[in-house]
């Protein structure tokens, strides 16, 4: 039943998301200021992401550029057995921000199963994503938006609210 739910999820993703961005991004400006509970948000989230396998797609870690922190690089550096600054050189870079991202994608901690080989300590930004359970990141919508772009699940918990929303 999973991987079921999970090729639909996919499939409607592939077929739709693109087309479907300006409008989403348009929506949460709108939505932004009528968000549901907290209790709504991860109970829809929930349902979602009970029927939906992250190991099937992982878009998210070949196309999306998560953040490292500081504290991140040391603990991902200690638990693959380099110092914080060889990691850095080996696998991140210095984005227009100042922030540490992947050097290259598909994340470089990402196995060809489609787990990742960090993932106990993975980044904090890895550990929450595609963070459609937190009302705050609802709040900034562009985020969301590319959040919606970038994973199947989050793209349809975003278009359940836009759909009944339009009703």
């Amino acid at each position: 039943m999973k991987t079921n739910q999970t090729d639909k999820i996919i499939r409607s993703w592939q077929t739709n998301a693109r087309k479907a961005i300006p409008a989403i991004r348009t929506f949460l400006k709108r939505f932004a200021g009528s968000l549901p509970t907290q209790r709504v948000l991860e109970e829809v989230h929930e349902e979602v992401f009970s029927g939906f396998d992250c190991l099937s797609c992982a878009s998210c870690c070949k196309n999306s550029s998560p953040v490292f922190t500081r504290a991140d690089i040391s603990r991902i550096a200690g638990y693959i057995g380099l110092k914080p600054g060889e990691m850095e050189t080996r696998f991140l870079v210095s984005d227009k921000e100042g922030d540490f991202i992947p050097a290259s994608k598909p994340c470089p901690f990402l196995e060809t199963d489609n787990t990742c080989r960090v993932y106990e300590v993975r980044p904090k930004s890895c550990r929450g994503f595609p963070h459609t359970d937190n009302r705050t990141a609802w709040e900034r919508h562009a985020v969301m938006a590319g959040n919606a772009a970038a994973c199947p699940a989050a793209f349809a918990i975003v278009e359940r609210f836009r759909t009944s929303a339009k009703a």
